[in-house]
């Protein structure tokens, strides 16, 4: 073969192996990693959950309610209040499941008993994302739960200081109209101090500035 043709060869093969190159170093960047796969939870991990599991000397109190469309303030005696510790693993949680909601009141998923299945109520969703999170028997011993009053009103006390997502699930207002009988998630997040006393704290759906 002519000197100019084997020359023109190996150009060509040096280049086919530079684009492969180029491609397989693009594809391995953490930049390029496909989506499903960055959104994929984080791994649960106790140690970030130890400070949370001793009793404290700090206590907070608030009030859990819904906003209706005319801003009343809705409440339910007895309703459960969660004290969550804020971790990387709740973190997931809690943005996928309670501030931005992944399922829909609307929704009505395939049941195999049924060919029509049943629609969800309004309780359906809030009460997945709590499932979601009891769900892990793991975490369960750093959970603290309380139950709110007619009022909405709840308190906790001997809290370790920390970060912490307070959620309650309000199923059904107490009020006689049918605006006051909405069904939701109420939530805040707070950050604690030791020894600290918050109160005041306001507990409620974001619907309004008051988040």
């Amino acid at each position: 073969m002519p000197l100019r043709n084997r020359l023109l060869c190996a150009a060509v093969i040096l280049l086919l192996f530079g684009i492969l190159l180029s491609n397989k170093v693009q594809a391995t960047e953490p930049g390029n990693v496909s989506p499903a796969k960055t959104a994929q939870p984080p791994v649960f991990n106790e140690k970030d959950l130890f400070a949370y599991k001793q009793k404290g000397r700090s206590t907070l109190a608030g009030q859990a309610f819904l906003v209706s469309p005319s801003g009343k303030a809705i409440t339910q005696a007895g309703a459960p209040v969660h004290l969550v510790p804020i971790t990387p693993y709740t973190r997931h949680w809690f943005d996928h499941s309670v501030r931005n909601t992944s399922c829909s009141a609307t929704e009505t998923p395939a049941s195999p008993e049924s060919v029509t299945p049943a629609p969800r109520t309004p309780t359906d969703c809030p009460k997945e994302a709590l499932t979601k999170l009891q769900t892990e028997k793991r975490l369960t011993p750093y959970l603290r739960t309380t139950r709110a009053n007619p009022t909405g009103h709840f308190w906790f006390t001997k809290i370790p200081a920390g970060r912490y997502y307070i959620v309650s699930l309000i199923e059904e207002g107490s009020g006689p109209h049918k605006e006051e009988q909405l069904a939701g998630l109420a939530w805040l997040v707070i950050e604690l101090d030791a020894g600290e006393k918050l109160t005041n704290l306001v507990v409620t759906d974001c619907k309004t500035s008051l988040c």
